[in-house]
This record gives structure tokens, C-alpha cells and sequence, in this order.
């Protein structure tokens, strides 16, 4: 094995994907934007010591897997918190690991890049959304202690806390903000990334 960092990025399906904007957009331009944001990610990421894994169960996840050159994770157990404990089995094989979710607009290489080297250099470093959720986790050390959810990311640091494991907070917007309600979409809207523009929705 020649990779150093692995990043897991948990999709549930894209069945109805991104729920909560159901009043904003339409399913085909909420499948559309989701998969868009997905493969951004995923490019953002790519590097020759990465290791990018999908996790889900989805056999649609399956094929934009194979599409996009990266790995599936199907866990043996159904619920996020469980399925991503179960993928930080693979953690222990790798120097540094990330968990980073597909609904942030803003990601671009750079941004990434200078994630990837902060986690090389700290133990945990962790992002809070505006509704308290943990949208990019990652570190040097290991940790499955993972309760996504309302509030995941006091949980989150509450038992990095009691763990002792010292974490950095990330304040860079650009690695917090989540395209997650109608008000996040308005935003989004106005100020569209480059590779939403390249979208034909």
C-alpha cells in the first residue's frame, strides 16, 4: 500500500437526495447538483498518496464509483454512525484519514490541500457547520467514537475531549459551509462555484 491518507465520503443513495430543498429544487436538479457535488469531492481530494472511498450501500453509489475511479465501502451494518465506525477498520492501515461529507459547495484543491497538511500535523482537526453538525473530520490519530446527528459536532469534540486527544478547530468557511436548507441554497445560488457553472441542470 503506497497511500498515505484515506478520505471516506458517505452517500446515502440518490434516490431523494438532498431532502431539504424539495421546496427550492426540483428531484432531477436536486440528483444532478448532488452527484455534481459528489464528484467535486471527490476531485478535490485525488492525489497520488489518497485513497478515496464511497461509503454506502447504494448499487447507484456502486456505479458512480467505478465512474469516478474511487472505491466502495458497503458495510455490514445499516445507519451512518455505524457504517463509518465499521469503515474506520480500514483507518489503521493509513498515516492520516479524513471523513468529509458531499454537500460542501466551496471545496477546490487548495483548500483541500492545506486540510490534508493540517491533518498530517494534528492529532484531530474538525469543522462545525452553523447547525452544529461535523461536515469534515480527519487526523493522525484514530478515532471512531462517531455520532453524527443534531449536535455531532459537540458530541464530537466532548469525547475527543474525554479521549484526551487534543483537536483544532477549522474556521475556513469554504470547509464548513453545507448546501443543507432552502436559506444555504439562496447563498449558493448567488454565489455559484466554477464547477456549478460548468453544470448544464
Amino acid at each position: 500500500m503506497n497511500s498515505k491518507i484515506i478520505i471516506g465520503i458517505p452517500i446515502y443513495s440518490f434516490d431523494n437526495p438532498m431532502s431539504r430543498l424539495s421546496d427550492s429544487a426540483d428531484l432531477k436538479t436536486r440528483q444532478k447538483l448532488q452527484k455534481a457535488l459528489l464528484v467535486n469531492t471527490i476531485n478535490c481530494f485525488k492525489a497520488e498518496n489518497v485513497d478515496i472511498y464511497l461509503i454506502s450501500n447504494s448499487h447507484d453509489v456502486e456505479i458512480i464509483a467505478d465512474e469516478l475511479d474511487v472505491r466502495l465501502f458497503r458495510a455490514n451494518v445499516s445507519g451512518l454512525n455505524h457504517e463509518i465506525i465499521e469503515f474506520t477498520t480500514l483507518i489503521k492501515n493509513y498515516q492520516n484519514w479524513s471523513i468529509c461529507h458531499a454537500d460542501l459547495p466551496y471545496l477546490t484543491k487548495f483548500n483541500i490541500s492545506v486540510f490534508l497538511n493540517e491533518i498530517e500535523n494534528n492529532k484531530i482537526v474538525i469543522s462545525k457547520s452553523v447547525d452544529n453538525g461535523t461536515p469534515l473530520i480527519g487526523g493522525s490519530v484514530f478515532f471512531d467514537n462517531f455520532e453524527y446527528g443534531k449536535n455531532s459536532f459537540n458530541k464530537h469534540t466532548s469525547a475527543l475531549t474525554k479521549q484526551k486527544i487534543e483537536f483544532k478547530q477549522i474556521y475556513n468557511k469554504e470547509l464548513y459551509f453545507e448546501l443543507d436548507t432552502p436559506q444555504d441554497y439562496e447563498i449558493f445560488i448567488k454565489n455559484t462555484p466554477r464547477w456549478y457553472k460548468k453544470l448544464s441542470l
